[in-house]
Order: structure tokens, then C-alpha cells, then sequence
């Protein structure tokens, strides 16, 4: 066999199901078998997105696989070892980023090398690695809970940005799955009160089972006239959908001299008035990515910490890949969609 099934992002900036070849294994390489790869909202919204998508590029970030073959130089992964891909890991070493430690920063790694985004990802039978954006998986972790390492790393990410403090009140705008991961995480870290707030009952509900204490639906029950009236105002507030206004209203609902988190990406410029942040001497800090949090994931759904399998509801073979992407589109009661790139031969 030397062509395999994978999911690609073409010319046209259409996504679709290609026979493309098998890829070499280099002298530095890790030759991978995806075995879960989830589908991210940068996934779904790629095509309306100017950048950082390479056209031509196999796309998947949120992958867990094994080893198949290693090239003559690597050392220390054995073939059949499950491992979980850090696709934000090929780091340049020498930028400012790189030697203040802030990896999750390096514009090398993140938007020239990024995995499943500018080199090959996980939605394919096989792709090639370099060994320094692999981690083991434990035998306590499933390869289906290490598909998540990536968002969840993102989520604790973002409540570390935060500063959050226990026995605080807290916010989550956008409970999909990374939204969802932060309400976990806001409950591990004793947050007194958790609201969430969300557009989807079936995802409203979702989060009241994961840990939230109250799940609004802001079209119905307006966090701005709520908040301030019959509800305290959250000391930190979590945008985790990238919508249009949700910046804004995450501005608006957050108590003064609070703190506001952003780490949904929307896909086009958001507006915020500066005079409440002014007025109001709110904090507003961005989250992207990860740094020590990955592997500080894994050891967490090592420990049982997270609970994940209620956030996966549908496991598709590539070949039925438009349909996860639809579901996600309208996601009347999707959370994570996970691809199974070797399913259906």
C-alpha cells in the first residue's frame, strides 16, 4: 500500500476526502497511526479563515496514535507505543519566546510549523512527526481521552492565565467542548459559583452536569440585566465560543475590577467599548495554547480528574467526515466529534 485516506484542506479552501501517498519516514521522522482525532472549531471554520491554513495540508491537531517506525536517527520510541501528538511543539529554540520559556508564543511553532494547520495532522492512516512533539500515553489514559489532551491543556491554560482565585465567581461564555473543560477545571480549582452561559440547551445542559451552578440561555435570560440585579456579578469571566459580542459582553457582566479571559478565536475582528474597560478597570487577558499545561494534562486524565467520555458524541471513519463537521455546524446536541482515521477498511 503506498496511498492512504486523509482529510484535506485543497486549493480552493475546501475541505475533503483525498487518496494521497503514504509519507516518507526521514532519518529524524516518527511514522504515526492516528487512532482518535478530534474535530476543533479552527477545523470547522477553516475555509473562512485568511489564515494560518496551508493549502494542500493533511488537517488534525487533537490526535493520539501509535508508533509504526522511527527513522535511523530517533531514539526511544518503540513501534506499537500509544502516544499523544503536542501539535504546537516544533519549536525554533531561539526566538524571545523560546528563551523566556513562553513556547505557546513562538511564531515558529505556532502559525509556520503548527501541526494539522501548516504540516501534516492526524486526520489521515499515517503521518510523520518529528519525536520532540510526541508524548507517552499512560495505560490509565484511553486513546479516545487523548484526543482531548490538547483542548483540555488549552482549558487549564486558560483558567492558569487567569489567576483564578478559590472561592471565587466565575463566568464561562461558550460551553463546547473547551468551554466545558473550563468549567471542569473553575470546579477543581473551587470557584464558589459557576455560570454558564450558552445559546444551546442541549450544551446549557451539559455544563450543569459537568459543574456549573446555573446555565443561561442569553437570548431568553439577559446576563446583562441579570448580572448586577437578581445575580452577583462573576469576578472572572471566561470567552470560550469566539462569537460576535461576546467580548463585549463579557466586558459588560464581569464585576469591577475583574477580570475577563479570552480564548475562543472568532473568525472575524470583535468590538469591545473601551470606556467600560476603562470605567470599570477591568483585566482582559488572552490564553492561547499551552505551555507545561500539556503534559500537566495528561498527568490530570491520568488521575482521573476530567470527565471526558460524555463530551464525545459521535466517533465517524474519515470517510464520513462531512458528517461531524454538519453536526458540529448546527450543533443541536454535538459537543466533540472524534474522527477514527483507520476505521472503515
Amino acid at each position: 500500500m503506498t496511498r492512504m485516506r486523509a482529510i484535506v484542506f485543497g486549493d480552493d479552501r475546501k475541505i475533503r476526502l483525498e487518496e494521497v501517498p503514504i509519507p516518507e519516514v526521514g532519518a529524524g521522522d516518527v511514522l504515526l497511526r492516528p487512532h482518535f482525532c478530534g474535530v476543533c472549531g479552527t477545523d470547522l471554520h477553516a475555509p473562512s479563515m485568511s489564515a494560518p491554513f496551508r493549502s494542500g495540508v493533511v488537517m488534525g491537531h487533537e490526535f493520539s496514535g501509535e508508533v509504526v517506525a522511527t527513522g535511523a536517527q530517533v531514539e526511544g520510541w518503540e513501534p506499537g507505543t500509544r502516544v499523544v501528538v503536542n501539535p504546537n511543539g516544533n519549536l525554533c529554540g531561539a526566538c524571545g519566546a523560546c528563551r523566556d520559556a513562553r513556547f505557546n508564543l513562538c511564531r515558529s511553532a505556532v502559525f509556520e510549523n503548527g501541526i494539522g494547520i501548516r504540516h501534516d495532522g492526524g486526520m489521515a492512516e499515517f503521518v510523520t512527526v518529528d519525536p520532540k512533539v510526541l508524548y507517552p500515553l499512560p495505560d490509565s489514559v484511553s486513546s479516545e481521552q487523548g484526543a482531548f489532551v490538547e483542548p483540555l491543556a488549552t482549558a487549564i491554560r486558560a483558567v492558569r492565565r487567569s489567576r483564578f482565585r478559590l472561592g471565587s465567581s466565575a463566568a464561562v461564555i461558550g460551553t463546547g467542548p473547551v468551554g466545558l473543560l473550563v468549567v471542569q477545571a473553575l470546579r477543581r480549582a473551587g470557584a464558589a459559583t459557576i455560570t454558564a452561559i450558552e445559546l444551546s440547551a442541549f450544551r446549557r445542559q451539559a455544563a450543569l452536569d459537568l459543574g456549573a451552578d446555573l446555565a443561561l440561555d442569553p437570548r431568553t435570560e439577559p446576563p446583562t440585566e441579570l448580572f448586577g440585579t437578581e445575580l452577583e456579578p462573576p469576578e472572572f469571566v471566561f470567552e470560550c465560543s469566539g462569537a460576535q459580542g461576546t467580548l463585549e459582553l463579557a466586558v459588560d457582566i464581569v464585576r469591577y475590577g475583574g477580570r475577563v479571559a479570552l480564548t475562543g478565536l472568532p473568525s472575524r475582528p470583535v468590538q469591545v467599548t473601551a470606556t467600560t474597560v476603562i470605567g470599570k478597570e477591568v483585566d482582559v487577558v488572552g490564553s492561547i495554547i499551552y505551555v507545561e499545561e500539556f503534559p500537566l494534562a495528561i498527568d490530570l486524565l491520568a488521575q482521573g480528574a476530567f470527565e471526558i467520555e460524555s463530551l464525545i458524541s459521535m466517533i465517524l471513519p474519515i470517510t464520513r467526515f462531512d458528517e461531524g463537521f454538519d453536526a458540529l455546524a448546527n450543533p443541536v446536541s454535538t459537543l466533540k466529534v472524534l474522527l477514527h482515521p483507520t476505521q472503515g477498511h
